[in-house]
């Protein structure tokens, strides 16, 4: 079995070897980083918990084979005991009641150095950054399956274990504990009753009582790494509309997952896949949310549009693809691998219900709707 700590230190070396060329390549003499996508890409998945204060948010220095944490005096022990303990960072710290400002400022002070952000005089490179960023490394897949795996069990469990009644609210804070139990912060939790999602694609929850269909749907973090996922259940026979709804839902993002394969570009997914909602008579469903988008570092990379996705996926690209029709959807994180795409937050076996749909000659298991109890009165 590999070394998770010296698995994290190569992934973190390579990296290191990344920015250094950039860096010669631009004439800088150093790196500050103070994204915290950049952080964590950096970091090999390093996380700044409980900061609530983006100014009070560590950053780190990179200056050829050297790396020093920038950080609060708050948050140096922490830091190092539960993230960076034994992966070659350097410290270099700030008295919490004198801000971070000034330790950033005299460091780069009489130096030719870039930065990720607008700061003082160095070089805005947060853009060179975000390409290899969007690449996901061997150390960052792995984490990435982990997490998929993660945050689709507890948002069935979350489903299964609802009852008719229940709220909205209710329901997210069961997902919330789920996700937070095992270490995954969530960002956003989506709860839709009842075909509230015809009239609000995009939301959190209410006190609204389930009382016959539900979406539940999450974008959460752990290790740097973000996914997103989504599952519907129903109490009783489903009414037609939302069965139909639901059915269009499930062979759209089949058709989305199965097209993400190296050098497709997301912008004729996107032609593609308005082409099958017309036919399927629900044409402009595409237009009231967002399709997809790339995730990894950041939980939206870059959003996909008809007219601006014109780069390629790549292999090691981390997409989201995003079917909402009326009051379903079916949400999923897949991975572009070699062999074509790899369902990150696929359904449990035997745990939930699946839909093989088969796309040209590519079969693509959907989590199918997840019928319980009795119907509503």
């Amino acid at each position: 079995m590999n070394d998770p700590l010296t698995d994290r230190t190569a992934d973190i070396f390579l990296k290191n070897e990344k920015v250094s060329a950039m860096l010669r390549e631009i004439d800088r003499d150093g790196l500050l980083v103070l994204e915290p996508a950049n952080f964590a890409w950096l970091t090999a998945g390093a996380s700044a918990k409980g900061i609530a204060d983006p100014a009070e948010h560590p950053a780190l220095y990179l200056q050829g084979p050297q790396r020093w944490l920038l950080c609060s005096n708050v948050d140096t022990q922490r830091l190092f005991d539960e993230e960076l303990d034994g992966l070659g960072f350097g410290l270099k710290e700030w008295t919490w009641h004198i801000g971070r400002g000034r330790l950033l400022s005299d460091l780069v002070h009489g130096k030719k150095a870039a930065c990720d952000m607008p700061f003082n005089d160095c070089e805005n490179v947060g853009e060179r950054l975000r390409q290899p960023r969007r690449m996901l490394s061997a150390w960052e897949q792995e984490r990435l399956r982990e997490l998929g795996l993660a945050v689709a069990h507890a948002v069935e469990a979350t489903c299964r274990n609802l009852e008719r009644g229940d709220t909205e609210e209710e329901t997210a804070g069961q997902l919330s504990h789920r996700l937070v139990h095992h270490g995954i912060q969530p960002l956003a939790i989506q709860v839709s009753a009842d075909g509230r999602k015809r009239t609000y694609r995009r939301g959190g929850a209410t006190p609204a009582k389930i009382e016959q269909t539900c979406v539940v749907q999450t974008t959460a973090r752990r290790w740097g790494v973000h996914v997103t996922a989504s599952r519907a259940i129903c109490f009783g026979t489903p009414a037609d509309d939302f069965r139909k709804e639901f059915d269009m839902a499930c062979w759209v993002s089949a058709m989305q997952i199965a097209s993400s394969t190296s050098r497709t570009k997301p912008g004729d997914i996107l032609t593609t896949s308005s082409g099958v909602l017309r036919l399927g008579g629900f044409e402009h469903e595409w237009r009231y949310c967002p399709v997809g988008w790339l995730t990894g570092l950041s939980a939206v990379e870059s959003m996909f549009t008809p007219t601006e996705s014109l780069e390629p996926l790549e292999v090691g690209h981390a997409v989201v693809w995003q079917a909402s029709i009326g009051a379903a959807a079916a949400t999923d994180t897949a991975l572009v691998t070699e062999t074509g795409p790899q369902i990150i937050t696929a359904p449990a076996p035997g745990l939930w219900p699946v839909r093989r749909i088969k796309v040209a000659s590519v079969w693509v298991d959907r989590p199918d709707l997840l019928v319980r109890g009795e119907p509503a009165a």
